[in-house]
């Protein structure tokens, strides 16, 4: 139970909160009380100045007959409702239970607790841990002091920095008269490089949101708080040639942010919102994993490849791979440097090589954190609403402290993303004269003959609420800690 609150990143409470010398003393000598006696009592902690510590306000202590009582990790699983599974006997998943607890997310106020003026209107107060009050009242100065407390950053503490490197990208583009294929990456056939910066800088400070205990809001027995800690970050790609950056490929700016206070809030741990210039928004939610135990190389190698990164259009009246390449360019045209020569159509490589080389080239692993978030809602610019539509954005990052062929030990940083971007009239929801459907609905190389089709909603329901075939996109770095 200790170590499936520490790799949750909750310390273990008393041994990691030593300066409410008081409060923890008074708490102990509680214990052997109970021990002693033989019966149940429940404890008010108000010592002054001190955290409230949630393990003695909340259910009885009940002791046996040899004097053995309740354990404090056993009290702190049960009112966060923690579930820990096991990967393997290796790694501890920081997934939460969804099931609901029994305990009541409120307790009675101490009398004189001085630390809870503005629970108004009710005798009772949020029932929390110590580590998680810890975090909830970091009110800290705008230079950062008093520090923040240990482990309320989570996960999210490794990844404070600047990360460099070059990256791999494949996605779809409307092109006349048909869509096409373009890579972005360090290949003969792509643009030249795929230049990345990526800053995480900490956020100073706790937000805090309120709403009433079991989200009830006629009879709340008290208020809540659900408090997050987090990072900001800024993502800039571009084109790299001849050792100078050119064209701004992407520009996004977000956070990502710890559950560390979750309230009832319990369906996830890690949240990640941001802002692409051009005119994106998105809001994922998820969880984390720490893996620190066991073969952790061949561990990082299995998560990478489980990672959906497929580049084709699951379209049923699609023929992706006869149609990816770049649109035709007329004789005499000349291409831009930073295209690919228009007749080298792209390679399909499976792009979880470009996240498994850099790990299997690496000496050892000997531990890594992934932050998975593969439930999004995306909100576009009225444009791309109409225009090329993202839906489905998943991602994760795998944050790695490994060694390199020299022994030398350095963090690594890699991620994969896909969402599915809508356009182009479904092939299934045309008719064109003069050609034949197959038994599947479909036109055979209809792509070529498209001058006589016109859109027909009545072939299919679906075809009026989602009119438009979507084309994958997926992105994948791997990048160095330079800052």
């Amino acid at each position: 139970l200790k170590s499936a609150s520490t790799q949750r990143g909750h310390p273990p409470s008393d041994a990691q909160h030593q300066s409410h010398p008081t409060s923890m003393s008074f708490t102990r000598a509680a214990r052997l009380l109970c021990s002693a006696l033989s019966c149940c009592v429940t404890i008010a902690v108000a010592a002054a100045g001190g955290m409230l510590d949630t393990d003695t306000v909340g259910p009885a202590c009940e002791t046996n007959l040899a004097g053995v009582a309740c354990d404090r990790d056993e009290v702190q699983l049960l009112q966060r409702d923690l579930s820990v599974e096991n990967v393997g006997s290796t790694a501890a998943r920081s997934s939460v239970d969804r099931s609901t607890s029994a305990t009541s997310q409120c307790v009675d106020i101490p009398p004189g607790y001085a630390g809870y003026e503005d629970w108004r209107g009710s005798g009772k107060m949020q029932r929390m841990t110590s580590f998680e009050e810890s975090c909830l009242r970091w009110n800290p100065s705008a230079n950062g002091e008093p520090a923040r407390p240990d482990g309320c950053l989570g996960p999210l503490e490794q990844l404070v920095g600047t990360w460099v490197g070059m990256g791999h990208a494949y996605t779809y583009v409307p092109t006349v008269p048909f869509p096409s294929m373009r890579r972005q990456g360090p290949s003969a056939t792509g643009t030249p490089w795929y230049n990345e910066t990526l800053v995480f800088t900490p956020i100073i400070g706790t937000p805090i949101n309120k709403g009433y205990s079991e989200n009830d809001h006629l009879h709340g027995e008290c208020r809540v708080e659900q408090a997050l800690q987090g990072v900001s970050y800024t993502q800039e790609i571009r084109i790299g040639y001849k050792n100078e950056l050119h064209q701004l490929l992407h520009y996004e700016h977000g956070a990502l942010m710890y559950n560390a206070v979750p309230a009832w809030d319990t369906n996830w741990t890690v949240t990640r919102m941001g802002a692409i210039v051009r005119g994106i928004t998105f809001h994922s939610y998820g969880d984390y994993k720490v893996v620190q135990d066991g073969d952790v190389k061949e561990q990082l190698l299995n998560e990478l490849s489980a990672f959906d990164l497929d580049l084709l259009s699951k379209d049923k009246c699609l023929d992706p791979l006869g149609h990816v390449g770049p649109p035709h360019v007329p004789d005499g045209h000349v291409v831009h440097e930073f295209q690919r020569k228009p007749r080298q159509g792209p390679e399909l490589a499976d792009m979880h090589d470009f996240l498994r080389k850099p790990v299997q080239q690496a000496s050892a692993v000997e531990s890594f954190t992934k932050i998975d978030l593969p439930l999004s809602s995306v909100a576009p610019n009225s444009f791309l609403q109409n225009a090329a539509k993202p839906t489905n954005f998943a991602s994760a990052i795998f944050v790695a402290s490994l060694k390199d062929q020299d022994g030398n030990a350095k963090q690594q940083l890699q991620y994969a993303q896909r969402l599915d971007v809508e356009f182009f009239q479904r092939l299934d929801c045309i008719t064109c004269p003069g050609l034949t459907r197959d038994e599947t609905g479909c036109y055979h190389n209809v792509t070529r003959q498209l001058d006589q089709c016109f859109v027909d909603n009545s072939l299919d329901p679906t075809c009026s609420e989602k009119p438009y075939i979507s084309w994958p996109h997926v992105t994948v770095n791997t990048l160095t800690k330079v800052a």
